[in-house]
């Protein structure tokens, strides 16, 4: 993705160099920074203050992100803008409303993008009143969730990502163990259990059935966000163990599970069904980039899925190399697309085709 992709129109020069500011106020500002640019990070203060530059192509980002930038703190000659904010819940919605409402604040200011944590339910009608077309502020918008208010002209879909807020690390393919050799689990299942739920079915069909003596099995039935040192290495030593990683339904399709799976070349084995809300399509965005995922409709097939002679050790290990290639594809594709819509809307020039 160098300068040669990049083709600029008539009035802008290749040698013209462009600052954009990025603001990260939501975890998922770390996912772009760190794991979609590679960028890296000067931690000040225990982490209070956190600043990136990183220069693509002929666009010089500088990235803010830590408690300590409040409106009040953030550079006030900020001319174009990138805001990453949180609307999964009301009080997310309430702090994310008085980033927006400051914005006019900052008088330099020319052109806005926000990315936005979506909510799970894809109930995110509260921003559209900051829409440049409804006579706000933003000029375009990306979100998480298959939300029905995405028009791809305005408004466009973000990736959920990994949880970088409990601390997924960013790993290159020859940092990833058990590429090439056998991993002791058939499948995994980590996660909330959620009552009336398909998880519900995962959680007891691997308990009940020959499944507990090859798949690895850890449930809850409270959704905790904390994460210490040791779970997580649990946790990352369990996916790079694992030949499947299962993804049933929770308040979304989409899940931080399914990339971090993906990273980690554990092939997902996802459940393709709507979850109760105003979201459409579930996982479209995913789906443009042919994943080399498993779909299905209903657990009730999992044995047979596990048990099919597709996945013999050699067909598994070639799976999981296509999919840890596939990831690394899917994360460069997406900087592509971020940079390609950022680009139109902010400067007026495109990459090539």
């Amino acid at each position: 993705m160098g300068p040669e992709s990049f083709k600029a129109a008539e009035n802008v020069e290749h040698n013209t160099y462009h600052q954009v500011h990025i603001i990260g106020k939501a975890a998922i500002g770390q996912y772009l920074w760190s794991h979609l640019f590679n960028g890296s990070l000067d931690i000040i203060d225990k982490g209070f203050f956190q600043n990136g530059n990183k220069t693509i192509d002929n666009i010089i980002f500088t990235y803010y992100s830590g408690p300590g930038y409040i409106q009040n703190s953030i550079p006030q000659e900020i001319q174009f803008l990138v805001l990453i904010i949180n609307g999964r819940t009301f009080k997310h919605v309430l702090k994310a409303k008085e980033w927006l409402d400051f914005l006019p604040e900052i008088h330099s200011l020319k052109k806005t993008a926000i990315i936005l944590l979506g909510n799970e339910k894809c109930e995110n009608h509260w921003i559209l009143p900051y829409m440049k077309s409804k006579g706000g502020i933003i000029d375009i918008l990306f979100i998480v969730y298959d939300s029905a208010l995405i028009d791809n002209k305005e408004i466009f879909q973000w990736p959920l990502g990994v949880a970088t807020y409990r601390g997924f690390p960013n790993l290159y393919y020859n940092q990833i163990k058990r590429v090439s050799s056998p991993r002791k689990y058939k499948c995994n299942f980590m996660g909330t259990v959620y009552k009336n739920s398909s998880r519900e079915v995962v959680d007891a069909s691997i308990r009940t059935s020959r499944l507990k003596n090859i798949c690895y099995l850890s449930t809850r039935y409270k959704w905790l966000p904390n994460e210490s040192k040791e779970s997580l290495a649990e946790y990352l030593s369990i996916l790079q163990d694992s030949d499947f990683t299962l993804n049933p339904v929770g308040e979304n399709t989409e899940c931080y599970r399914i990339y971090e799976a993906a990273a980690l070349g554990s092939i997902p084995i996802i459940e393709d069904n709507m979850t109760p809300g105003l979201c459409v399509s579930p996982l479209r965005l995913l789906k443009k980039f042919n994943p080399p995922f498993i779909f299905v409709k209903s657990w009730k097939t999992l044995h047979e899925v596990l048990q099919t002679d597709n996945f013999n050790f050699e067909n598994i290990i070639e799976q999981r190399i296509k999919l840890l290639l596939w990831y690394d594809i899917f994360k460069k594709n997406i900087v592509t697309y971020f940079l390609n819509i950022l680009k139109e809307s902010f400067f007026s020039f495109t990459l090539s085709q």
